[in-house]
């Protein structure tokens, strides 16, 4: 939901007659048969891949501003004001300003299933373009075999976002694939290569809010461990049928079990709006990750993921009353437990931010209700945060989900088990940890000495 309202106005129209090349460049030939092979799809077609400068490719990636209607120029300004009575980001950030950041800097190539083209920065082909269009040629075998387009069948904001967590992380499997198959001084340079220009790309989106970053990287980490394990259930034929029956919630993507497990969130009622005020957009449900990257923001990140864990189901609307916007939710756990614990997070939550600005109560019905209108209801000042950058709180899920997947796929744990591993894990290792183990190739030894023993006491247990 949030990133959907992030990019809302980066959309182009539907080309026509769309006019494929009748062989592929000649530089993309054998990724195409490496994808074709590793992924089980055989293209109907080849498309254009178009390798552009810097500038070319910013040109391409971002929307002018002076092309927007007045109609999305006020789509844009209210997801503005709604991210920011979550607590998401600040009030006076700039959404469109915000959007062709995370389009331009934040990627280094795209597929754009409308016009069917691949678009890459770079004129030059390097170890590293080669990885990233792997990445995209599966996307255009996706699009040619399931129709990237097509809504998914259940349309609401939460499977939507799990369908793309299935799309990309689909892509990060056979994109890790190529990189094992490089020589081992080819992955070498590719890894040093990757870091410096993930340190590039994360100055250039320094006035991006961490948060938003968060929640656009979370298909990619939290995808590709799902993935895995649905190929650990039956190879590439079993991701084939996942696109026929995705994953509806972001539920599955936190804990894998609830996909396997055939887990749907609970229909929530929409909360009325008070009196008086005009409701804003159609109610929907923030899911497990928003409300995990939205608690984790000002409070421990392990009270929010415990709080994201019992997430059962939701549903969010927004309204404006007089000049104030503000966001209304109710949310329920899978048990009552569930949902104790995450009224306690949201009232944490609650504490930890600008005096007056939200609240949360119980309904009738046991459910629990959060009121949030940001600073805006408050003394106007920042929300105070837990002190943890919201891109580090996604590597706890995200590693927990990576060493389940691996303790599925390597050591033969069951979903159970492996997931019990994966999260004794991230709850006995100190945060800066894992995000230095998260974000370093080559690990400094007493960390990689730290590891083995947590993870090992993990096992015993």
């Amino acid at each position: 939901m949030v990133v959907g309202l992030v990019v809302a106005a980066l959309v182009v129209a539907r080309s026509d007659g769309i006019d494929h090349p009748d062989e592929w460049d000649e530089r993309v030939v054998d990724l195409a048969a490496f994808v074709e092979e590793a992924r089980g799809l055989d293209f109907e077609h080849p498309v254009t891949v178009e390798f552009l400068t810097d500038d070319e490719y910013s040109a391409r990636a971002t929307v002018d501003e002076s092309t927007l209607t007045d109609e999305d120029r006020a789509a844009v300004e209210e997801s503005g004001t709604v991210l920011a009575a979550l607590g998401l980001v600040p009030a006076d950030t700039d959404m469109f300003a915000t959007g062709n950041d995370m389009a331009d800097t934040g990627t280094l190539a795209f597929y754009d299933p409308v016009t069917e083209t691949v678009t890459v920065r770079g004129t030059e082909m390097t170890t590293g373009i080669e990885v990233t269009l792997v990445h995209e040629l599966v996307h255009v075998a996706q699009d040619q075999a399931f129709d990237l387009e097509k809504p998914p069948p259940d349309s609401s904001n939460g499977a939507v976002e799990a369908f793309d967590a299935l799309v990309e992380g689909d892509a990060v499997r056979i994109e890790l694939d190529y990189v094992e198959s490089l020589d081992p001084d080819e992955q070498d340079a590719y890894w040093a290569a990757y870091e410096q220009d993930y340190e590039e790309s994360s100055e250039g989106l320094t006035e991006v809010p961490s948060a938003l970053q968060a929640l656009f990287a979370a298909p990619y980490v939290l995808g590709q461990p799902l993935v895995d394990l649905i190929v650990e259930d039956g190879g590439n034929d079993a991701v084939d049928a996942a696109f026929d029956e995705p994953p509806t919630s972001s539920e599955h993507l936190l804990d894998p079990r609830a996909y396997f497990a055939g887990d749907a969130p609970v229909e929530v009622d929409e909360p009325a709006v008070p009196d008086g005020a005009d409701e804003i957009g159609e109610a929907g449900p923030l899911g497990a990750t928003t409300l995990y990257v939205m608690l984790a923001a000002r409070i421990d990140p392990l009270e929010a993921l415990t709080a994201a864990d019992g997430w059962g189901g939701d549903t969010h609307v927004a309204f404006r009353d007089d000049d104030q916007t503000c966001v209304l939710a109710d949310l329920v756990g899978d048990t009552q437990s569930d949902t104790d614990e995450i009224a306690a997070a949201l009232e944490a939550w609650v504490d930890a931010g600008p005096p007056g600005a939200a609240y949360v109560v119980r309904t009738p019905e046991g459910r629990v209700r959060l009121e949030s209108c940001g600073a805006a209801a408050g003394d106007g000042e920042a929300a105070p945060a837990s002190g943890v950058d919201a891109l580090d709180a996604l590597a706890v899920p995200a590693t927990r989900s990576q060493l389940m997947a691996m303790a599925t796929t390597s050591m033969g744990l069951d979903p159970d088990e492996a997931f019990a591993v994966g999260d004794c894990f991230v709850r006995r290792l100190p945060l800066d940890e894992l995000t230095e183990a998260n974000g370093s190739a080559e690990l400094p030894p007493e960390l990689s000495e730290t590891i083995d023993t947590t993870m090992a006491a993990c096992m015993a247990e």
